[in-house]
């Protein structure tokens, strides 16, 4: 014998989201574009923070190199290395190529 889908109970047909408890919700549309709307700006927030901070890592990147070549000196090494090394964690941190620091400890 070969089930139909009218043998399997009703069939949910409406184009509201299903909720997480499996239940149909029901969300006006003033609650959508709510969601919508901070979710949103959770992205454009979160796409200009890391712009910024790739900015600051590449200022940082040069900076150290341009001591490094400007002046030859223990300190000026010293201090080009922390710009350098910074610089690149601060890029690679924040594109996602390591791990924040934060997830370290």
């Amino acid at each position: 014998m070969v089930s139909s889908p009218a043998d399997d109970g009703p069939v949910d047909t409406s184009t509201d989201p299903p909720a997480t408890d499996g239940t149909v919700a029901a969300l006006s549309e003033e609650e959508l574009y709510a969601i919508v709307r901070v979710a949103a700006e959770d992205a454009v927030l979160g796409a200009l923070g890391t712009l910024m901070l790739v900015g600051i890592g590449i200022v940082l990147i040069a900076t150290g190199v341009s001591a490094l070549l400007a002046d030859v000196t223990p300190i000026s090494l010293l201090v080009s290395a922390v710009f350098i090394g910074f610089g690149v964690y601060l890029v690679t941190s924040s594109l996602g190529v390591i791990p924040p620091a934060r997830e370290w400890l």
